[in-house]
């Protein structure tokens, strides 16, 4: 009598819910969004880095600026020594300049009057109306502390400071061009009137009044040109702070999204243990030892080398 071996039909596999597709595909999500956190991360730390670059030249800017407007303080502190020992010579004869007549150029009829003590007119750099902006300079001016200093200047925006120095500079350039042609016009009248009988004393006492006049309407100019100078070191010294700030801020934002990246790396972590301990891999042992080998060797390195 023979017998017929009977098979046992495989059991079905159950269809795997929803909320199980969702935690296989969970530590994929979690890695991508890590990778995400890190290039932003990346990004803002290069902005950092841009901006701070930034800040460096605008240091450099505002340093030249204060070591120009030094050199013209102490021309002028020159020019008023020069002008003072050409006075005593002449027994302190002051040089007399009459307007000219009425078909010279205008720049001719300024020239006789700065001469005569009258000029440079004083000149300024424009108003700033944004009052971020005059916080930031009253402060530096102030040497308030930089903390402080960084606070009011992460108010103010690199578009408006912009503005600032621009119209600074070129206001500065529009002044430089209008005395430059009076100041021309003035050595000439000193040119024609420097041009006397050696033998005559009171012509030759006349040329050196005349020329002592020139000197001190020097020393006025670089004093006045001095002071916008050193304005103009200041906006460039306040938008290193802005520039600084703005650096500061990506940094941080950098920072932040660091921070994201870990959590969502160790959500990445986590899951794929979970999902390697519920398919009862010894995968997830060998995981885990190695999650805390490399946890102690960062600790060791953050804590002694």
């Amino acid at each position: 009598m023979s017998t017929t071996p009977t098979t046992t039909p495989p059991a079905e596999e159950k269809p795997q819910s929803m909320f199980d597709k969702l935690g296989a595909a969970l530590p994929i999500a979690m890695t991508a969004l890590a990778t995400v956190f890190a290039g932003m991360s990346s990004s803002e730390l290069q902005r950092a880095m841009f901006w701070r670059t930034a800040a460096g030249q605008d240091q450099a800017k505002a340093t030249n600026q204060w070591t120009f407007a030094g050199l013209k303080r102490n021309r002028s502190l020159t020019m008023e020594g020069a002008a003072t020992l050409m006075g005593a010579q002449t027994g302190l004869q002051k040089a007399s300049f009459p307007a000219p007549s009425g078909n010279a150029p205008p720049e001719e009829k300024e020239a006789a009057e700065w001469l005569a003590g009258k000029g440079p007119p004083r000149e300024s750099l424009p108003k700033i109306e944004d009052e971020n902006i005059k916080a930031v300079t009253k402060a530096i001016r102030d040497r308030e502390p930089e903390e402080e200093i960084l606070k009011k200047a992460a108010k103010v925006s690199p578009k408006s400071i912009n503005k600032a120095i621009d119209d600074a500079e070129k206001a500065f350039e529009s002044i430089d061009s209008k005395w430059d042609k009076v100041l021309k016009a003035a050595g000439e009248i000193v040119k024609k009137r420097s041009k006397v009988d050696s033998k005559d004393p009171e012509a030759v006492k006349e040329a050196i009044a005349v020329q002592a006049a020139r000197l001190d309407m020097e020393q006025r100019r670089y004093r006045a040109e001095s002071a916008l100078t050193f304005g103009l070191g200041f906006l460039y010294d306040a938008r290193v702070r802005v520039v600084t700030a703005v650096s500061d801020h990506h940094r941080k934002r950098s920072e932040n999204f660091f921070y994201a990246m870990l959590v969502a790396q160790i959500g990445a972590v986590i899951s794929s243990l979970a999902l390697a301990r519920k398919q009862k891999s010894a995968l997830w042992l060998l995981a885990g030892l190695a999650g805390l080998t490399a946890l102690g060797f960062g600790g060791f390195v953050y804590l002694t080398v």
